[in-house]
């Protein structure tokens, strides 16, 4: 009975040790995962941010070169591309807490999803 009570035991604990190894090495597993995704997201949205900036500031040129030949100032022209910017900036500070409130729901159902 001796005999029998320490085989289990000893099984019991190799088990033990097998699930906790095992039990590692998918966290690590999920843990490269994670790591990965949000890596290469962030610099594919990186890449793509430059370029839309890079894009932007070049239709912001044109625009404002175009108003400038139609009101014959090329000043007022940039000037005009000016204030539709400063336009943009007051309205996302008026829809700021609302804007901050969806990206963090968002946030939360992306990253803290059961799998």
């Amino acid at each position: 009975m001796s005999k029998k009570l320490s085989t289990i035991t000893s099984e019991s604990i190799d088990n033990s040790q097998e699930y906790l190894k095992n039990s590692w090495e998918y966290y690590k597993l999920k843990l490269f995962l994670h790591t990965a995704e949000f890596s290469t997201t962030i610099i594919k949205y990186g890449i793509l941010s430059i370029l839309g900036l890079i894009a932007l500031l070049l239709f912001s040129l044109a625009l404002s070169i175009y108003l400038g030949n139609l009101t014959e100032s090329m000043s007022l022209g940039f000037l005009i591309v000016g204030a539709i910017y400063l336009v943009f900036l007051l309205l996302v500070f008026v829809l700021k807490n609302p804007l901050e409130t969806k990206i963090i729901k968002s946030l939360s159902k992306s990253i803290l999803h059961d799998e």
